[in-house]
């Protein structure tokens, strides 16, 4: 009979009693990482908040711009006054300051939507409901003063509200802009 050799304790790979992770460390780390992917999954939402609160204020600049191009397009360089805009047809004071602005209603991809004037209902519902209520008001130039008439563009959203008429007081979110107008 062969006798069985005993084991070889000189061999390149030892392993003893503390190699590798206690039960209690494994634990320890997992505790760790989940703290740390809880706090980043609650930051999520804050985010995509911020996110959506910056695309509706830069499509409510993009419509301030359009009202001031439509209003800057139509303005004649040799009178004192705006007649109408363009396209969104905005009638301009003649003379004196706009106290009740000239509302428009676009929708949140910035189409017009509803009609111009002082108190119009938008339309609330559908492919074209009303997102942006735009107010235009106007401010001649002083008497004697070769000055332009500037005109105060205010988006608001909602565009519905408890106010119909006059400049909006209560709303979510605003932008607003000036444009001189009638500037030779």
């Amino acid at each position: 009979m062969k006798k069985i050799a005993s084991p070889d304790h000189s061999c390149r790979f030892h392993l003893s009693r503390r190699d590798g992770f206690s039960l209690v460390e494994v634990t320890l780390a997992l505790g760790i990482a989940a703290f740390c992917m809880l706090a980043i999954f609650g930051l999520i939402p804050v985010g995509l908040s911020s996110n959506q609160a910056a695309v509706i204020q830069t499509e409510g600049a993009g419509v301030a711009s359009q009202v001031a191009a439509d209003l800057e397009a139509a303005a004649p360089s040799s009178s004192a006054s705006v007649t109408s805009a363009l396209g969104f047809k905005i009638p301009a004071p003649g003379g004196a300051a706009s106290t009740n602005p000239q509302v428009l209603y676009f929708t949140e991809a910035g189409q017009k939507t509803g009609s111009v004037g002082t108190g119009t209902s938008p339309t609330l519902t559908g492919t074209g409901a009303a997102f942006f209520r735009a107010n235009v008001g106007f401010t001649p130039p002083g008497s004697g003063q070769r000055k332009a008439t500037t005109a105060r563009i205010l988006i608001t959203w909602p565009a519905v509200g408890t106010q119909t008429s006059g400049w909006p007081t209560t709303f979510t979110g605003s932008f607003e802009g000036v444009t001189a107008l009638n500037r030779n």
